[in-house]
C-alpha cells in the first residue's frame, strides 16, 4: 500500500475520537432503552394494566408483617346465623320407622332439628295505582287531588326500579343494554335501554345539585383529604377524573384538562387550607395555601426503579433510603396503633439514614451524565429538598404515609373504563362521576349504596350533613 494513502496519526486520533464518542452515545442510549423496559407498575406509576404478559412478580412496599396467610389468630369468624322469626315453617314427620318399618302416625315427638335455607321469593313486580279523584264544589269548581311525585305520569317506573337499574349500570358496571336485559330476567319488567339512560340522568342531576356542593364544601373545610387524577377516555379524546377525597367524602370530577385550569374550576383546592396529599406532580405545589404531604408510596416506587436501573454507591443509597422510610412507616404506624408515641432515638436514627442517603444520592448523580443518571439525580433532590413534605406523617399524626386511599377512590372509575372502553359524551362522564361520588360518600357514612340510589332516583337524595 501506497505510504500516502495511509491515514496520518493526527487522521488516527480524531478517527478515534469520533468513534469513541459514538460509542458513548450508543451505550447511553442503551442504557436508556433497558431502563425502559425494566419501568413495571412495581417501580413507577405505571399502571398494572401496562405490565402486559410480563408482569413482573409482585414487590411488597409494605414489607413482612411476620403473620401467617388466613384469618389473623383470636380475630372473630363470620358465618350464617339462625334467625328466630322464620317468615315460613315447614315440618318433616317420618311416615315409618327406619328400625322396624312400623308407622310412625301416632308416635310421640322428642326432639326437633331445625336447619334453615335462606333465599329471596320470586320477584314479581307489584302496580300501585293512584287515584286521583275530583270533587265538585257548591261554588261550581271542580278541585283534582294532586298526583304523589311519583306518579308522574300515567304509567310510569318506580323510584325502586329506577334505582336497580342505575346500581346495575353505574354500582355494577352493566352496559346500558344489559342492565335493561337483567332487570327483565330478574324482576320480569321489560325495560328499553332508553328508560335506563333516563333515570341515569334523572340521578345525576339531582345528585349535582343538591349533594355534590355538599360533598366539595365538606372536603374543602377537611384538615387533611387526598388528591389525584387519572385519564378516562372520554367522547374519543382523552379527558382527566379528577378525586378529592377524605375518609367521609368522596368528589369525583371529569374535566377536558389536567392541571390548574381543571382544578379551578373544581373549586376545592383553591379554597383548601388543610394537608393536601398528593403524588409529585407540579400543578399541586401552585395552591400555596394548603399544606402539602407527598406520597411515599410513590417515592418507593421510584426507588425501586433506580435500584433497578443504577449499580454501586447509587443503588445502595436507594436501598437505603427504601429501607429507611419503610422503618420510619413502621415506628409511626405502630406508635398510632398502640396510641403511643414512637421511640424518639429510634426515629432519629432513621430520619438520619434516610437523609444522608438522599444527600449522598444527590451528590453520586451530580454530573448527570445521562438521560438515566439526570432522572437519578432528580429524585433523590426532591427527596432531599421536599424532606418537610414526605416526611409529614411523622409530625403530623393525621397524614397518612402514602396517598393510596386517592388511588382507591379512582379504582373504580378505572375498572369502569376497562369495562366500556371509554365514555360515549362528556356529559355522560360527569353523570358517572357524580353518581360515584354520591354512592362512594353515602357508603363511607354507613349507608347502603342502592338504598342511597333508590332515594335518589325518588327524586330525595341522601345529603351529608353539615357543621
Amino acid at each position: 500500500m501506497p505510504a500516502e494513502s495511509l491515514p496520518s496519526y493526527d487522521e488516527l486520533v480524531a478517527h478515534v475520537v469520533e468513534l469513541t464518542a459514538r460509542l458513548e452515545q450508543a451505550l447511553a442510549r442503551v442504557a436508556d432503552l433497558e431502563a425502559r423496559l425494566k419501568l413495571s407498575s412495581s417501580n413507577s406509576s405505571k399502571p398494572p394494566s401496562s405490565d402486559g404478559l410480563a408482569k413482573p412478580a409482585p414487590k411488597s412496599l409494605r414489607g413482612r408483617s411476620g403473620r401467617g396467610p388466613g384469618r389473623p389468630k383470636g380475630q372473630d369468624g363470620v358465618t350464617l346465623e339462625r334467625v328466630t322469626d322464620p317468615d315460613v315453617v315447614l315440618r318433616h314427620r317420618p311416615a315409618v320407622c327406619a328400625g322396624c318399618g312400623k308407622s310412625l302416625a301416632a308416635a310421640t315427638e322428642i326432639e326437633v332439628t331445625r336447619r334453615q335455607v335462606i333465599d329471596l321469593p320470586e320477584p314479581k313486580p307489584q302496580v300501585t295505582e293512584h287515584q286521583l279523584i275530583t270533587l265538585a264544589c257548591a261554588c261550581g269548581h271542580h278541585t283534582t287531588a294532586p298526583a304523589p311525585p311519583e306518579a308522574s305520569a300515567p304509567v310510569v317506573y318506580g323510584p325502586r326500579l329506577a334505582g336497580i337499574g342505575v346500581y346495575l349500570l353505574h354500582g355494577q358496571f352493566l352496559s346500558v343494554s344489559r342492565t335493561a336485559a337483567a332487570i327483565k330476567d330478574l324482576f320480569g319488567v321489560p325495560v328499553a335501554a332508553g328508560t335506563v339512560a333516563g333515570w341515569v340522568k334523572r340521578t345525576a342531576l339531582g345528585i349535582i345539585d343538591r349533594v355534590l356542593p355538599v360533598i366539595a364544601g365538606r372536603v374543602a373545610a377537611a384538615p387533611v383529604a387526598h388528591f389525584d387524577e387519572t385519564g378516562m377516555r372520554t367522547a374519543g379524546r382523552l379527558a382527566w377524573l379528577h378525586s378529592a377525597s377524605t375518609p367521609t367524602d368522596v368528589l369525583l370530577a371529569v374535566h377536558p384538562k389536567r392541571g390548574t385550569i381543571a382544578m379551578d374550576e373544581i373549586g376545592i383546592l383553591p379554597r383548601f387550607r388543610g394537608v393536601a396529599v398528593h403524588d409529585a406532580w407540579a400543578p399541586y405545589d401552585t395552591y400555596t395555601d394548603a399544606v402539602h404531604a407527598l406520597c411515599n408510596a410513590h417515592a418507593l416506587r421510584e426507588l425501586i426503579y433506580v435500584t433497578d436501573t443504577a449499580t454501586g454507591l447509587v443503588a445502595d443509597l436507594a436501598g437505603q433510603a427504601i429501607s429507611a422510610l419503610r422503618q420510619l412507616n413502621q415506628l409511626v404506624g405502630t406508635a398510632h396503633t398502640a396510641d403511643a408515641t414512637p421511640d424518639q432515638a429510634d426515629l432519629a436514627y432513621h430520619l438520619h439514614l434516610l437523609r444522608s442517603a438522599v444527600v449522598l444520592g444527590a451528590q453520586a448523580t451530580a454530573e448527570r451524565a445521562s438521560k438515566l443518571e439526570r432522572k437519578h439525580h432528580a429524585l433523590f433532590v426532591r427527596l432531599r429538598d421536599r424532606r418537610d413534605d414526605y416526611l409529614r406523617f411523622v409530625t403530623n399524626p393525621a397524614v397518612p404515609f402514602d396517598n393510596n386511599p386517592a388511588e382507591r377512590t379512582i379504582r373504580m372509575p378505572k375498572l369502569r373504563i376497562k369495562v366500556s372502553g371509554s365514555m360515549r359524551t362528556l356529559t355522560g362522564a360527569e353523570h358517572f362521576a357524580a353518581i360515584r361520588s354520591y354512592t362512594a360518600t353515602a357508603t363511607r357514612n354507613g349507608l347502603g349504596m342502592l338504598d342511597a340510589l333508590i332515594t335518589a332516583a325518588a327524586g330525595n337524595p341522601w345529603i351529608p350533613t353539615t357543621a
